[in-house]
């Protein structure tokens, strides 16, 4: 028996189809007109589709592959962006200029007509979800199992300084809420944590958060000791740039019965793109580095609008 719902946590609307007997789940966009329903059946967008769900393509590379004209490509891929079918998936500088992949959103659609009313129903999301590999030590039967440490909002540490993102926390919770719900409390500051013996996600800076710096030279992508270079192990690369930050997971360095994920840059707009990076394009931090597939390493380059971070870059 299968049964469908429309789960909801922060900043996501989640739809799903969930199969009693093999206790599983599958995403699906939930279409809720006929237009829609076209679009999946149009023959060239069915083609896109299916090309998108294999791999993550640019416009060029599908006109190329379906033998298209790409201002073609350009309508059906805006049409099924606007449906919610596919969605941007990352950007990338390639040949003078900017390369936008796209991925489908979902691999599932289910169309509910209007006049089929829903009716009331206890389901236990968690009891299905399947919990990435990435974030399996970070949750363990249906809970959340990890502390989320930023800095605090207030002059602390060896240069007295003070925390500015302490609000991504909320964005990295509602990531691991979609796998697990929190039995206590998840999030701290840095200042609370005596004890970091832990499974840790650790938010920002060297100088802001010392939990990040009492683990910062253990860990394959680090800051330098003035904390104004990122440091990568796998390129041999030295970033400066202040929109530039990095994902890790690795081994607890302070005990490696734990492990830890941390999110930080050089400045502010580093590591808000490192939370963006981990919130919005998690299938790229599970691949791995570009230089060691086995490593869930990144570095990131913000790319801002007004000041907002609205997409990011991989370097590695």
């Amino acid at each position: 028996m299968k049964r469908f719902i429309i789960f909801t946590v922060p900043y996501f609307t989640m739809n799903y189809i969930f199969d009693d007997t093999q206790k599983t789940v599958v995403p699906t966009v939930l279409l809720k007109s006929e237009e829609t329903l076209k679009s999946i059946a149009h023959p060239v967008r069915a083609r896109l589709l299916k090309e998108l769900a294999h791999e993550p393509m640019y416009p060029l590379q599908l006109s190329r592959k379906l033998k298209l004209h790409e201002q073609n490509i350009y309508y059906h891929i805006r049409a099924l962006e606007q449906a919610g079918l596919i969605k941007k998936d990352r950007t990338e500088a390639r040949a003078g200029t900017i390369a936008q992949y796209y991925t489908t959103t979902k691999t599932a659609y289910s169309f509910i007509p209007d006049f089929v009313k829903s009716t009331p129903a206890d389901i236990k999301f968690h009891e299905y979800q399947q919990v990435p590999e990435l974030l399996k030590p970070f949750v363990r039967d249906g809970k959340i199992n990890c502390k989320i440490v930023v800095g605090a909002p207030y002059p602390h540490g060896e240069l007295n300084r003070v925390e500015k993102c302490g609000h991504l926390a909320g964005e990295v919770a509602a990531l691991l809420g979609k796998y697990g719900i929190p039995s206590s409390k998840i999030t701290y500051l840095d200042t609370e944590i005596e004890d970091l013996r832990d499974n840790l996600v650790i938010i920002s800076g060297l100088y802001v958060n010392t939990a990040q710096k009492a683990i910062n030279g253990k860990i394959p992508i680090r800051f330098n000791e003035s904390g104004t270079k990122i440091i990568s192990d796998f390129s041999k690369e030295e970033y400066s740039e202040p929109d530039i930050g990095f994902i890790v997971k690795a081994k607890n360095p302070v005990d490696k019965r734990f492990n830890i994920i941390v999110l930080a840059g050089i400045e502010m707009q580093g590591t808000m793109a490192a939370v963006h990076a981990f919130t919005r394009h998690f299938s790229r931090i599970e691949a791995g580095n570009m230089f060691d597939k086995g490593v869930s390493a990144k570095v990131v380059q913000a790319i801002e609008n007004k000041g907002q971070v609205v997409d990011i870059r991989f370097l590695e």
